[in-house]
């Protein structure tokens, strides 16, 4: 044991200076440690050293004014953390999205994720015109970026992958873009690293993880220890200059998730460190 934790703490030490040609920066989405009570996963994050966590879905209350986000804002910053990207918020009702929009405005925040859907029967959802019209109102009289989150080939009616989006979103305002899920583009059968370039003008978001590819399961593994050659995806995202968060969706050993999310993060951070110093 105590050989793991000296092994884990030289990885720190080696990824604790991120080169500045790598202008993203690594974060963890709110969902893998939402097991956690916010207090609990601030107090992980401090230990393992990473800086920016993502909300998700009312953690805190979306009518919430300026005192009241700044603070949460101020909760967090004794934890040496700051506030990522939000969501991914699904949404179909325009009261609902227009609260959460309401809230990013407050909160000055320029990108969000989201998902909007038309539902189906009792809980079935689907991607639809009417949905993206919605949205497409939203990001212009609001003026934040939208990012709609690719959920893999379990979802084949709701936003697969990025060919999936993008099909959609081409010719509407250049607000809306991408939240690129490296994991669930790559059970899809992508390369992820090809999608960044690709869509490099419209990549406003990005969660990372590792998976082992079998057929189409999600198989979550720690960061270095999966069959996506993590450094081409960073390269690519280092060659568009992508400034935007790379949140870590760890979806795995949730109500034990600090070692898998420190190997993880190590991984991750020595590997922007490597690829900036290229």
């Amino acid at each position: 044991m105590r050989t793991i934790v000296l092994f884990f703490a030289l990885l720190m030490a080696l990824a604790e200076v991120a080169s500045a040609s790598v202008p993203f920066k690594l974060g963890v989405a709110r969902y893998t440690v939402y097991k956690q009570k916010l207090d609990d996963a601030l107090a992980m994050m401090q230990r393992i050293d990473c800086r920016y966590l993502a909300f998700i879905d009312r953690t805190i209350p979306y009518e919430a004014d300026e005192k009241a986000i700044a603070d949460y804002e101020a909760k967090l910053a004794k934890y040496g953390v700051k506030t990522a990207t939000p969501g991914p918020l699904y949404f179909s009702e325009e009261k609902y999205a227009r609260e959460f929009f309401g809230l990013a405005k407050r909160w000055g925040m320029k990108t969000v994720s989201v998902v909007p859907f038309k539902p189906v029967g009792k809980k079935g959802k689907v991607e639809s015109e009417e949905s993206l019209d919605l949205l497409e109102k939203l990001v212009k009289e609001y003026d934040i970026r939208a990012a709609i989150h690719n959920h893999g080939p379990d979802t084949p009616k709701l936003f697969p992958d990025a060919d999936s989006i993008m099909k959609r979103i081409a010719k509407r305002d250049k607000r809306i873009g991408l939240c690129l899920d490296i994991g669930h583009e790559r059970r899809c059968g992508k390369d992820p690293a090809e999608t960044i370039r690709r869509y490099a003008d419209r990549i406003y978001d990005v969660h990372v993880k590792n998976i082992e590819v079998k057929g189409t399961e999600n198989l979550a593994v720690p960061g270095p220890r999966g069959d996506i050659d993590i450094p081409s995806v960073f390269r690519a995202l280092r060659d568009i200059g992508y400034d935007g968060y790379c949140l870590i969706e760890y979806e795995k050993d949730f109500e034990a998730v600090e070692a898998p999310l420190l190997e993880s993060f190590a991984y991750y951070r020595g590997v922007m460190d490597a690829v900036g110093s290229e």
